[in-house]
């Protein structure tokens, strides 16, 4: 006798499966004509640099911060500038940094920014001067974000990593960068392997629609308001982090100690 098949599981293949060639589709297209325009000066405000987009021409506009953090190397950003993104959050504690989540003064609404020399994701006062990046491409669709919680952790099924499941480890312990590795290298858990993830991999995960933490909790539990080591290095010294708090990338010194969490493929 044969199994009954599981239309839904297939129904939902189908639907990511045709959501990923619009996608790749809208931007091959997108990219064969959009245009990146990046102001010759740091003396805007958030207002201002979303103005100065408009100023540009029809079409064009400011982008997103996620936008911004997905775009190729090889735009030309100025040396040691920062740029806005059109991105804002709202907090009553949030708290000022140059992309720590420490120490500060405090805002209800603060700006995304981002510094492409360290690839940092930072977020300050909404009247502070920096840089302006425009694009007259058009606004994408937005992500569909698909997570399955299974007895293992929790899968993404767009990327098809399976994030561990905090309460199987001490999601309250730190590690230095090295110990973190190390840490999800030795973890044994269901015969699987696993490692640090990507920053990429890890900040994929961040959904500005929730504040505080800016995951889905539904999926990925009650994460500290604290960085998430990365497996990437900015050099020797210092390895890229992710503050679920608000939503930030940073780099931190390697022998810091803060929190991990591992992937499996």
């Amino acid at each position: 006798m044969r199994a009954p098949k599981n239309y839904e599981k297939d129904f939902w293949q189908i639907i990511v499966h045709h959501f990923k060639l619009f996608l790749a589709l809208f931007s091959m297209t997108a990219a064969a004509t959009a245009d990146i325009k990046l102001s010759e000066k740091e003396a805007y405000s958030q207002e201002q640099a979303i103005e100065y987009c408009r100023t540009l021409g029809p079409g064009y506009r400011a982008m997103e911060i996620g936008e911004i953090y997905a775009l190729d190397a090889a735009v030309p950003f100025a040396d040691r500038f920062s740029y806005w993104s059109k991105s804002t959050i709202t907090s009553g504690n949030a708290v000022i940094g140059t992309g720590s989540e420490g120490d500060g003064g405090v805002l209800e609404e603060l700006g995304f920014s981002f510094y492409p020399k360290e690839r940092n994701i930072t977020f300050s006062p909404k009247w502070k001067k920096i840089a302006a990046i425009c694009t007259n491409d058009p606004i994408p669709p937005k992500r569909i974000r698909h997570y399955t919680k299974t007895s293992q952790g929790t899968l993404d099924e767009e990327s098809g990593l399976l994030w561990h499941d905090l309460d199987a480890t001490d999601k309250k312990a730190r590690y230095t960068y090295d110990q973190a590795k190390e840490m999800c290298e030795n973890l044994s858990l269901y015969g699987r392997t696993w490692r640090l993830p990507s920053t990429e991999e890890l900040y994929g995960i961040v959904d500005y629609d929730y504040v505080r933490p800016t995951l889905d909790m539904k999926f990925f539990g009650p994460v500290m308001h604290r960085y998430y080591w990365s497996a990437d290095v900015l050099n020797a010294q210092e390895a890229y982090v992710v503050g679920f708090k608000l939503g930030s990338v940073a780099t931190a010194p390697k022998k810091d100690a803060t929190h991990a969490r591992c992937v499996s493929e």
